[in-house]
């Protein structure tokens, strides 16, 4: 695909059904003039905004024309704020700042949440029809009209009350984000973090001790594809080497032909970032085909076990490196048999019922063996805990 066609393709995704949504604020001076029309920014925060769009308290609104805001009134309480917000790192193209009688609007669009946004930092936009016009003219039509109560709150202001995109300091903040606000500890994350994800790991002792011989200094870490072995648990498929900038990646394939796995107790000490690494372009065609070659070597065949992994509630009774493994607190009907805790691999989820097989044998001779197929479920113990138990006779 071209350059042309992919901004094409990109218009088209971006521009069709936009909403505009409203954002009051009192704006200084200083901070207005940190916007320019043509510029982008991005707001580090969520960006709160409400579709209910009635007469301003302040003296500047910013006018957030977009197709893809986050609409969270569903789960509002009573507020009745009309609640719509961008996800956090979210970046906006000014394309109109319009004053009026002393309350100014500050026109943003809002643009995609991956690493496209910089196709369109120095580029002029053309809107279709008068857009521009038109959102003026809503502005005067709103502005000077009646407040909307639960959208001039003290509550709903406090939410709004920090200018997008500008720091304490009244300064821009960069449009690139900074590799190191990003990472976390390995240790700390769910499976979910991995799970037929892609993600940027520092790991450069791992590359030096796995990969010698495509290692070359300067190497901060690896470019993986997540999924779960049936066997081996959380694992990875690497597939760039990188050398991390402030904040970017300068990733280079590795050969085809040389294939690696890493499990994640390899990966412990280590740091990553995740967020689908929608802030990096890669080869899409790299990622696919990994994704095929796993799909049919290592993913799991049963569509029943792979909905096991969707229930959430289950992920604190989870080995957190064999996400299908429970240690299941075993309890007998012959109260001569002492509770036992066991590792069992589930399969499948029936109702509030989980089955899966046994691991490993029973510390009774007569108890349940390796290989048995168990029941179990989530119960209260007796001390008021929640755990995975089963009975048996």
């Amino acid at each position: 695909m071209t350059e042309v066609q992919q901004l094409e393709s990109l218009m088209n995704e971006m521009l069709p059904g936009l909403q505009l949504f409203a954002r009051d604020i009192n704006l200084t001076p200083e901070e207005v003039a940190c916007y320019r029309v043509g510029e982008v920014v991005r707001n580090p925060a969520f960006t709160d905004a409400t579709c209910r769009v009635g007469g301003m308290v302040t003296t500047h609104r910013y006018g957030i024309l977009s197709n893809h805001m986050m609409d969270l009134s569903y789960a509002e309480h009573g507020t009745n704020w009309g609640l719509c917000i961008a996800n956090r790192d979210s970046h906006f193209k000014v394309l109109d700042i319009y004053e009026h009688e002393g309350k100014t609007q500050i026109l943003l669009l809002h643009l995609p949440d991956d690493y496209r946004w910089k196709w369109l930092e120095d580029l002029t936009i053309h809107l279709p029809g008068n857009l521009v016009d038109d959102c003026r003219s809503r502005f005067l039509n709103k502005a000077f009209g009646e407040p909307i109560p639960e959208v001039t709150s003290e509550d709903w202001m406090e939410r709004c009350g920090f200018p997008i995109g500008v720091d304490m300091e009244g300064k821009l903040f960069s449009n690139e984000i900074p590799i190191a606000q990003q990472m976390r500890p390995v240790k700390e994350a769910s499976f979910r973090s991995f799970y037929h994800e892609l993600v940027y790991i520092r790991c450069a002792a791992l590359i030096e001790d796995v990969m010698p011989e495509v290692a070359k200094p300067g190497d901060t870490g690896l470019v993986l594809y997540g999924y779960i072995d049936e066997e081996a648990g959380v694992s990875f498929q690497p597939l760039w080497i990188a050398k991390e900038g402030e904040s970017t990646l300068d990733m280079r394939l590795i050969p085809e032909e040389t294939m690696y796995l890493i499990r994640l107790a390899n990966l412990d000490d280590c740091e990553f970032c995740s967020c689908s690494m929608k802030w990096i372009e890669v080869d899409s065609y790299i990622v696919d085909r990994a994704r095929r070659v796993i799909a049919e070597v290592y993913d799991t065949k049963s569509k029943e076990k792979e909905e096991t992994r969707t229930f959430q509630g289950l992920d604190q009774f989870r080995h957190r490196a064999h996400p299908d493994d429970f240690g299941v607190a075993v309890y007998y009907e012959d109260k001569s048999k002492d509770p036992e805790r066991l590792w069992v691999r589930i399969s499948r989820v029936e109702g509030n019922q989980c089955f899966g097989t046994l691991l490993m044998n029973s510390k009774h001779p007569d108890g349940p063996k390796e290989g048995d197929e168990i029941m179990f479920r989530v119960l209260q113990n007796e001390n008021g805990e929640l755990e995975v138990v089963s009975v048996q006779k």
